[in-house]
């Protein structure tokens, strides 16, 4: 192997994703100089057809870093959340009891007055190209494309990285942004909780000849969640979970019979739909690490936490991490200490465990207990949404969690102060 270049930098991250690439602007953002590594070639194709609901306390950090005006006009704006279960001709037969569904209207977290979006959804190709750009253009940012890290050594003051084609990086702290399966969680022994599921996530983009009026629909099947969600214009993605050799078989289908059965779930409140993308496919499981932190070493996002899409919340606990990280370096380094001390990163550590952590095994009871159809079961479910729906203040703390905006909220993702930056625009 060839001598390679030396780099340093207050912080390096592993892992140019969407989770890497917002991690590196908000951390310049707070004054660090970063290096960005991936073995990915700098020009090799970012193919992601998928969606990303960005919930609304998400949306303030997207605002604070000048990253969401880009973003918006593509957006589309989930006004309200109806949460259904049962089967799907259940969920369609006439005179269905209202114990079976649950509403989240936008206006209820704002009585009297028009509500703001509850989330938006916006396409993974436009995040990753936005960020991309931004990261490019900064100069408090390097990025070090088409090198993978083949060692870590960390030091007093600092952790040295030995990359695949032979460069160095001198950093004070290295945080894993690599994704579910990451490497560097693994190398650094981080313990973590996993549970398989035998299911699979269909994901497609839909158009539709009616509007979706802006709501979003969680229909709880026997077979697993299928989530409705409404993207801008007359187009929805799909989130289909079926247990695993049955999505497999779907998958196999051609385009108008997984056109049929998508049907048979989504019902006729969108008229006809046509297919506007690939089709692609997921194994899920729950992979969380109780505690996220070792020797100058952070995971951040999928690496952290990957969790059942049943709430889609995923990447949103990513931008929770990428908050609360840029608060304790930036508290840090305002200090003149040690940005990657592991003082530092075990406040890191308690500010981000719990938070995941209910999220992360809340999700799982979730798909355990609403993905089985025991008549005993069913029953309690459809009761329990029934008497949800009911009590308003139970709706708005549910509202409010699923806009990730309880707890100790970091400064990114806190409310807006008037003229701080612009307000979610409604669409027409």
């Amino acid at each position: 192997m060839s001598e390679g270049m030396e780099h340093k930098a207050d912080i390096a991250i592993a892992g140019a994703g969407l989770t890497g690439r917002l991690m590196a602007l908000a951390l310049a953002h707070t004054g660090q100089d970063v290096i960005l590594i991936d073995p990915a070639p700098q020009n090799g194709s970012i193919r992601d057809g998928r969606t990303t609901a960005l919930a609304f306390a998400s949306v303030r950090l997207f605002q604070r870093l000048d990253l969401w005006e880009p973003l918006a006009a593509d957006a589309g704006e989930i006004t309200d959340i109806v949460v259904t279960n049962g089967a799907p001709a259940d969920r369609f037969r006439p005179g269905r009891r209202a114990g079976h569904h649950l509403h989240f209207p936008s206006t209820l977290l704002t009585p009297g007055k028009d509500g703001s979006p509850l989330g938006h959804i916006v396409e993974n190709a436009a995040m990753n190209t936005l960020f991309a750009e931004r990261v490019e253009a900064n100069e408090r940012i390097t990025t070090i494309f088409g090198q993978g890290v083949s060692s870590v050594e960390p030091t007093t003051g600092r952790t040295i990285l030995t990359l695949s084609e032979g460069d160095t990086v001198a950093a004070q702290l290295l945080i894993a942004c690599d994704g579910k399966f990451s490497r560097l969680r693994d190398r650094f022994g981080i313990r973590t909780i996993r549970r398989p599921y035998d299911q699979k996530a269909i994901i497609f983009n839909v158009k539709h000849d009616l509007p979706h009026g802006g709501v979003a629909h969680e229909m709880f099947y026997p077979s697993g969640p299928f989530a409705i969600l409404p993207m801008q214009g007359n187009r929805s993605s799909i989130v289909w979970t079926e247990d695993a050799a049955t999505a497999d078989a779907f998958m196999a289908l051609d385009e108008s019979q997984v056109l049929a059965a998508a049907r048979q779930r989504i019902g006729d409140h969108l008229g006809d739909i046509r297919l506007v993308s690939d089709r692609a496919i997921y194994p899920l499981s729950l992979i969380f690490a109780p505690h996220p932190v070792g020797d100058r070493f952070a995971l951040a996002g999928d690496a952290a936490h990957s969790i059942h899409p049943i709430a889609g919340q995923g990447f949103n606990l990513g931008v929770k991490d990428i908050a609360a990280m840029a608060d304790v370096v930036a508290e840090t380094a305002g200090a003149g200490l040690d940005v990657g001390h592991g003082t530092m990163l075990e406040k890191y550590a308690r500010w981000r465990g719990f938070d995941a952590g209910t999220m992360s095994l809340g999700t799982d009871a979730m798909n355990h207990l609403f993905s089985n159809d025991l008549a005993p079961v069913r029953m309690a479910r459809s009761f329990g949404l029934g008497i949800v729906n009911a009590i308003d203040p139970a709706r708005r703390a549910f509202m409010r969690h699923a806009g990730a905006d309880l707890g100790d909220l970091p400064r990114l993702m806190q409310p807006l102060r008037e003229g701080e930056a612009s307000p979610v625009k409604r669409q027409a």
